[in-house]
């Protein structure tokens, strides 16, 4: 008997998207994600602009991981100029990158996954039983936007991250705070990493066909190759020769695969392939955890997170530190517009992002490419979606759809940075630039 269960409207996700899983008996026929927000032309919208122009423009795509367009953009742009930064500048982005991590992780692992395991339609409905576990939440999301505010002038789209550097760079004294919020959050951290690990997550063991993640030897958040987790190495100039991209005429986003395959990306991935270059204070924690990595329940993203957030409270403290140990420094570097194509690499919250150029002598765009996590999650988010409704074919519609909407959360998908390039009924469509 063939029986069709549909979510029209996934919530607690940034963007609009939908689900829909048809049983043959007991047996999972098919199973998609249907990325259902309109297409919004940004790989067209940055031609013929110049060089100058380019992170503020796709830094849009997304409010929430905005640094991480940003950070992609500027370093796509210092490749094809052949600029590099001195080292202050890299440490400040990387703590820039931290303050990011823990507003987006944070926001996702309390306010958008945390109510499905705790029995409540939000995390505000959780404050009257629960306010100190609602108060921890704000601190550390604020934690995020404080760093960002501090590095970049503004919690959300802050204009002071440019190609070569910033704008302006921080004080001693903002700095120092940082450090002290930084330490004093560790506590609040460490709570959080026990709290997720004390949830219950349904059994799923579902290894991916590739786990991909940039840098082979530690966890890094900003880099020039991508790791696989069968051991190929690939450089960002090769991005595109491994990662394909097509189309699957059901949803408005692209779909990556490697090799034809699913492969998986964001924080599991990451956790899962750099286990052994974790901080000392990290694995005594890992020791006592009830859930053990590697994992291959997608479930246990969110407890992937909370390892993250762990590992960068501690860059953060180290960043400063370093930072100050040459304070102060050179803010920026001058850059000199050429023809070429340039790459940028970086991990957001959700996965590795992908941001390609190609400049005239001018230094105004005159092609682009942007590969997004979500649009290289999809895939396997169907994998995992089929093998958890297969083991739940017994259960009733209601139980099905709280789960399914549960593994979705886990992937925390931006589904509003997947719909940035041309969408597939709109590839050849001719754009007025207003």
């Amino acid at each position: 008997m063939k029986k069709e269960i549909k979510v029209d409207h996934l919530t607690r996700v940034e963007g609009h998207g939908a689900i829909e899983i048809i049983f043959e008996g007991d047996k999972v026929k098919d199973v998609k994600v249907r990325i259902t927000e309109g297409p919004r032309f940004y790989e067209y919208t940055v031609r013929e602009r110049l060089w100058t122009d380019i992170p503020k423009v796709v830094s849009r795509i997304c409010g929430i991981c905005y640094v991480s367009h940003r950070i992609a953009s500027v370093r796509a742009i210092e490749d094809a100029f052949g600029v590099k930064v001195p080292e202050p500048i890299e440490l400040l982005r990387k703590l820039l990158i931290v303050g990011e991590f823990f507003e987006s992780h944070s926001l996702h692992v309390y306010f958008l996954a945390l109510p499905d395991y705790m029995g409540y339609d939000s995390a505000l409905a959780m404050a009257k039983e629960y306010p100190n576990v609602v108060k921890r939440a704000f601190k550390m999301k604020n934690l995020g936007n404080t760093i960002m505010k501090t590095i970049t002038g503004k919690h959300f789209h802050g204009e002071n991250i440019i190609p070569g550097g910033f704008a302006t760079y921080p004080t001693k004294e903002e700095l120092l705070a940082l450090k002290e919020q930084l330490e004093e959050i560790m506590v609040d951290v460490e709570d959080t990493v026990k709290l997720f690990d004390s949830l219950d997550y349904p059994e799923l063991n579902d290894p991916p066909m590739f786990q991909m993640a940039i840098s082979k030897d530690k966890l890094a958040f900003v880099g020039n190759e991508i790791y696989l987790s069968d051991g190929t190495v690939f450089t960002k100039n090769e991005f595109e020769m491994f990662v394909i991209e097509s189309f699957n005429g059901y949803s408005m986003a692209k779909q990556s695969t490697i090799e034809g395959k699913p492969f998986l990306v964001g924080p599991l991935a990451r956790v899962n392939l750099h286990l052994d270059s974790l901080r000392p204070k990290t694995k005594e924690i890992m020791k006592n955890m009830r859930i053990k990595f590697p994992s291959n329940n997608s479930l246990h993203q969110n407890v992937a997170r909370t390892i993250e957030l762990m590992e960068l409270t501690q860059e953060g403290i180290e960043l400063i530190d370093a930072i100050l140990a040459d304070y102060p420094s050179i803010s920026r570097v001058e850059i000199k517009p050429k023809a070429g194509t340039g790459f940028g690499l970086k991990e957001a919250p959700r996965g590795t992002l992908y941001h390609k150029y190609s400049f005239d002598e001018n230094g105004r765009c005159i092609n682009a490419n942007i590969i997004t996590p979500t649009a290289q999650l999809q895939a396997n988010m169907e994998k995992d979606l089929k093998s958890l409704a297969e083991r739940l074919s017994s259960e009733d519609e209601a139980t099905v759809k709280k789960y399914a909407e549960m593994m979705i959360r886990a992937y925390d998908p931006c589904i509003s940075c997947s719909v940035h390039m041309f969408g597939a009924r709109f590839e050849t469509l001719k754009v007025i630039r207003l």
